[in-house]
């Protein structure tokens, strides 16, 4: 039985998902937070259809559909067809075209890191989301910027709407030249998302449109802005791992001139003028590719700054990327600024989205008050190093389970957010009292037993009641262990120091601005202070009584604590953590001298800390990965995959609560795992479906590695009469509507498209040997090593009118405009492409068919949710534990399912479907993302199809008298049952119909058809389909196929250019219009 949630605990509404405006935020109070005022985001958005970042992503989180498929098509562009397979201005094609760019500079990308043995890129929902919105806005943007700033302008509009002058964007200048004004783009991006890969994929899609569109000669040179040296380096080290060219700046190399790599910089060197170690932004000119690293320094000092000066005069006649976690906290009072990267904030993966996914370590937030500062602090900074230490202990118990999962030794951080190179005197003060604790806990050992026993035994309870500690030590309260035996092992782990002993600290003389410390001065130290004046802080710590002393030292205690040999334990350290330091080993944080003004800084600290590696690098915890069979979860690792927060003195926790809580995350709130049981029906005999057998002579089939490796290779071909049949139609009226953001050609939206074809006028001006090296490409990034592609081929096919339809205006393909011919080009390209697809297909068809084979559906098929929940399965939900009224509306489903009421039930868009023919019950229905369904739940088109069944079958019982039905939804890539020989097509239902000893199976697709052709494949699968059926020959199984179009007929009928009852005939019915009969011509031919 699934387990039931927590029990709700009442707080305040601040702490939901909603920015919060306490504290220092409270003059501001009703202002909009930034992230709903990202104007380009939503349009990106408006695009698929959905105003909420939530409602796209809502299919697309599953895991199995990241990486490839046979064809080199990612499962992420399958589910965005699928979900989203109606939008006007983003067609299959044009979202197809957009994948393969995305899979090419993937390949590239991961070129250099196969050929070294390492980890392949494989992009996370998320990450492939930003990549496809670069997609859309360069092609847009180089085709035609004042259509695209006409669309942006629209939607700042929508915006604007009903708000207080002081609260809307500010638009374009339209005076002003479009490129110039759209050639700024930003990424909003968690710590830990990936945006460095996004930045080099970035790179190649920059340079892909710039020559496709001819301007490669306009680009001087690709230029890359980091704050600091240490994020330079390691910049550098990324850049090699993934093949680009780069090199640090040298203005003495002469390498400022040459513009073949990417040349990085630190924004600190760049000046007005030349001087000995800083560059005249001049000397770059402006037709530049600027890539900017944690775009909040620019942004800190205000758009007038030197920065933001800078940065404009590098990319004025040429493009700027810009990356950062913190944009909230750079724009923040600064209306400019706000309207700005309202404008060219093109993806928001801010926090509040990374740790709702399960991306990132969890957080627990050691909570200080006035009271326990000022009466218990010994006590609290007692419980902060046992919760290190209890981190500590568990991972050296079983470090091999825990590296599976990519754990790293834990490391304790304290760090303050304005450590200077002269130590300012609070940093100063906050590390000394740290020091004194420290020292104080090792050397009073009955005093420190006695705390670390109440700790333990009865926590800290606060003025408030509250226990801090409540649950927080679960490992070390069952280790066995007494507190005296607790602090003798701590000695020995955290300190390096069985024996005992007194703090020392010691400046190394030969590593600038560290400082060990060590329990005696011949101990291995146990930690590191890495500050700007480290004499000054040594002589503090003398004149605090505690002991001190210098050797000389070579090499660095900081720049090797990720290396497995280290005893460091314990960094004290400052800002420099928030930028370029990258370790994995972060499990507790210590924050000292935080300020009111710190939010960026206090994001990036909270980003280096949260990150993880995870199960084979998802970058998830645990608890929301799907763990392969054979692997679980070790005992206590949410210990490890939680990131304990504190602070030394009150005000500093209050400002971090503030801070997370703008970001918009819970500021300690719990995330719920909700698992919904479900009641199953397996009828009354086993129900038949297809496969492709698992393996033909012994080679496997599920990639298509049977058919590469037995099959005789084909050669592309002029086409058969099933192609010739089948046609290739390339519909280019929604690419032009996309790039002009408007209607259709000519003004007339329902006209029917013009058909026509290429005449050898048009063919004359083609570049072959360009057609032929650009199929040649399309056939490797698909992975068909094994067909035969050559010129003459393509020669043919262009001359030959039978195969394709080309729906285009007709001025589109008049002479005399010289760029009509580069359009001509990349129009046969689309049609070659969609022509070796299809033919590929049908030779791969053809050969497997003989290895199709029924069999019987299973009490394991994946279809019948049997992996998405612990027990016996059913649905995963997830769901703040703050949204109460939810939580007690989903208790009391789960009460329903037990006691088999199957009552209506219904709560702000969600619904549960009950319908007992169905092999299982309920089927969840999700208007909008209010809690988190796996697997995803109905869309509207299901829903409507499922209630309409239950409508007939309750209305028709004599019908189905002496029959018995059965319904099963079918699940996407990797689950469910699927055809590659109608495009890798999942239908959404299975549908039986048991007569008479004979098995009707039908399979049913809701969706829309729009986008989709007349000859589409998974139109044409109610023929496939019967071929199939004669194939397999088994008398007993009668095999069907329809589309349920929720697209109107007569829309149809004007695309395809036929009847609505030619449609009919090939197996189409339409679900609003014909809803009251729909359901019974589709049983009657099924049992015709």
């Amino acid at each position: 039985m699934a387990k039931a949630p927590k029990k709700i605990k009442h707080r305040s509404p601040s702490a939901n998902l909603t920015p919060s405006r306490r504290g220092r935020a409270g003059a501001n109070r009703h202002q909009p937070p930034f992230s709903y005022k990202l104007a380009l985001n939503q349009w990106l958005l408006s695009l698929f259809g959905v105003s909420k970042f939530e409602d796209l992503a809502l299919h697309l989180r599953d895991e199995r559909l990241e990486g490839l498929d046979e064809n080199n098509i990612t499962g992420l562009h399958h589910a965005i067809v699928t979900y989203f397979p109606d939008l006007p201005e983003l067609t299959p094609s044009i979202l197809l075209e957009y994948d393969q760019n995305i899979v090419k500079h993937t390949g590239n990308l991961n070129e250099r890191r196969l050929s070294h043995g390492e980890k392949p890129i494989t992009w996370k929902y998320f990450q492939y989301l930003s990549l496809l919105f670069t997609e859309i806005y360069l092609d847009r943007y180089f085709a035609d910027p004042e259509s695209l700033r006409s669309a942006i302008t629209s939607q700042i509009k929508v915006l604007n709407e009903g708000k207080e002058e002081a609260d809307q964007i500010q638009g374009f200048d339209d005076s002003a030249d479009a490129s110039t004004d759209l050639n700024k783009l930003a990424f909003w991006m968690a710590t830990g998302g990936g945006k460095t890969l996004i930045m080099h994929a970035n790179i190649l899609q920059y340079r892909f449109y710039v020559e496709k569109n001819r301007k490669h000669r306009e680009l001087n040179r690709i230029i890359l802005l980091t704050p600091n040296e240490g994020l330079s380096q390691q910049h550098l080290r990324e850049f090699q791992a993934s093949g680009i060219g780069a090199e640090i700046f040298n203005k003495e190399s002469g390498s400022l001139f040459t513009g073949h790599s990417v040349e990085i910089i630190e924004i600190t060197k760049l000046k007005d003028e030349m001087g000995d170690k800083t560059v005249a932004v001049d000397a770059f000119e402006g037709n530049n590719l600027v890539l900017i690293d944690e775009g909040h320094r620019g942004a800190a000092s205000g758009e007038e700054g030197a920065w933001m000066r800078y940065r404009n005069a590098l990319c004025e006649k040429g493009f700027s990327f810009e990356y950062s976690a913190t944009f909230a906290q750079a724009v923040r009072g600064n209306a400019r600024l706000t309207s700005l990267y309202s404008r060219c904030i093109l993806s928001d993966y801010s926090y509040r989205y990374f740790y709702n996914d399960g991306f990132g370590k969890d957080y627990q937030i050691l909570n200080l008050d006035n009271d326990t500062q000022s009466q218990h602090l010994e006590l609290y900074l007692t419980a902060c190093l046992l919760a290190f230490f209890q981190q500590q202990k568990l991972f050296n118990a079983n470090e091999p389970a825990f590296r599976a999962f990519h754990i790293e030794k834990p490391l304790w951080i304290f760090v303050g957010s304005k450590v200077t190179a002269t130590l300012a005197a609070k940093d100063a003060s906050d590390i000394v009292e740290i020091l004194k604790f420290l020292a104080h806990f090792v050397a009073d050992r009955t005093e420190s037993i006695a705390r670390i026993t109440q700790v333990l035994d009865k926590g800290l309870v606060t003025a408030t009641g509250k226990n801090l500690f409540a649950n927080r030590f679960s490992f070390l309260n069952t280790s066995g262990l007494q507190a005296s035996a607790l602090f003798d092992e701590i000695l020995a782990t955290l300190f390096n120091a069985a024996g005992g002993g007194l703090l020392y600290v010691e400046n190394l003389k030969g590593a600038q601005g560290e400082i060990a410390l060590k329990i005696g001065a011949d101990n291995e130290p146990f930690g590191v202070i890495n500050v700007g004046d480290d004499a000054k802080l040594v002589k503090l710590c003398a004149d605090n009584d505690i002991e001190t002393g210098e050797r000389e030292f070579s090499g660095s205690l900081f720049h090797g604590i990720n290396k497995s040999d280290s005893t460091v334990n314990i960094l004290i350290g400052s800002k420099k953590f928030t930028e370029g330091w990258n370790s994995w080993r972060v499990s507790t944080l210590g924050l000292m001298n935080i300020g009111a003004t710190e939010g960026a800084q206090i994001i990036q600290l909270f980003g280096r800390g949260v990150r993880l590696k995870g199960f084979n690098q998802t970058l998830k915890r645990s608890a929301r990965t799907a763990l392969p069979d054979g692997i679980t979860r070790p005992k206590h690792i949410e210990i490890l995959e939680t990131l304990s927060i504190f602070g030394i003195h009150a005000d500093y926790m209050a400002q971090f609560r503030d801070f997370l809580e703008e970001e918009g995350l819970p500021g300690d709130d719990e995330r719920l795992e909700f698992f919904l049981p479900v009641i199953r029906n397996l009828g009354t005999q086993p129900l038949k479906t297809i496969r492709l057998k698992k393996q033909i002579n012994g080679i496997n089939t599920e990639f298509g590695d049977a058919f590469r490796q037995l099959a005789p290779i084909p050669t592309l071909s002029m086409p058969t009469e099933y192609l010739q049949k089948n046609k290739v139609v390339l519909n280019w009226y929604p690419k032009i509507q996309a790039i002009k953001s408007k209607g259709m050609i000519g003004g007339d939206e329902d006209a029917a498209p013009n058909i026509t074809y290429f005449q050898p006028k048009h063919i004359a001006f083609l570049d072959i040997a360009n057609l032929y090296f650009s199929i040649e490409r399309y056939k490797a990034e698909r992975g068909w090593y094994n067909i035969n592609i050559t010129r003459e081929a393509i020669l043919q096919l262009l001359a030959d009118q039978s195969w394709y339809q080309l729906c285009i205006p007709e001025s589109e393909l008049e002479l005399g405009d010289y760029e009509r011919i580069y359009q001509w080009q990349e129009i046969a390209i689309a049609l070659l492409k969609k022509y070796v697809e299809r033919y590929y297909s049908y030779s791969k068809r053809e050969w497997e068919m003989p290895h199709l084979e029924y069999t019987d559906l299973s009490t394991s098929d994946p279809n019948l949710l049997l992996h998405e929940a612990p027990g016996d399965g059913g649905y995963r939900i997830r769901i703040e534990e703050s949204q109460e009224e939810i939580v007690e509306k989903l208790n009391e489903l789960k009460t329903i399912i037990e006691n088999g009421t199957l009552k209506n039930w219904e709560i702000r868009g969600m619904k549960a479907l009950w319908f007992g023919k169905h092999l299982y019950q309920p089927l969840l229905y999700l208007e909008q993302g209010i809690v988190e369904i796996s697997p995803v739940p109905l869309n509207k088109g299901e829903k409507d199809f499922v209630e309409d069944l239950k409508i007939f079958c309750d209305n028709n019982t004599e019908y189905l008298s002496g029959k018995e039905m059965y319904l099963l939804r079918n699940l996407s890539k990797g689950k469910g049952v699927g055809f590659f020989e109608a495009g890798n097509f999942h239908p959404d239902f299975i549908l039986w119909l048991l007569i008479d000893g004979k098995q009707y199976v039908t399979f049913l697709d809701p969706k829309g058809i729009r986008n989709i052709g007349l000859n589409d494949p998974k139109v044409q699968f109610y023929q496939t389909v019967k071929d199939i059926e004669k194939r397999l020959g088994n008398t007993d199984v009668v095999l069907n196929s329809f589309i349920i179009s929720n697209t109107p007929s007569h829309e149809t009928s004007k695309l395809w250019s036929v009847s609505k009852s030619d449609i009919q005939a090939r197996n189409v019915v339409f679900q609003e219009e014909d809803k009251s009969t729909y359901i019974q011509s589709i049983l009657e031919k099924v049992n015709a």
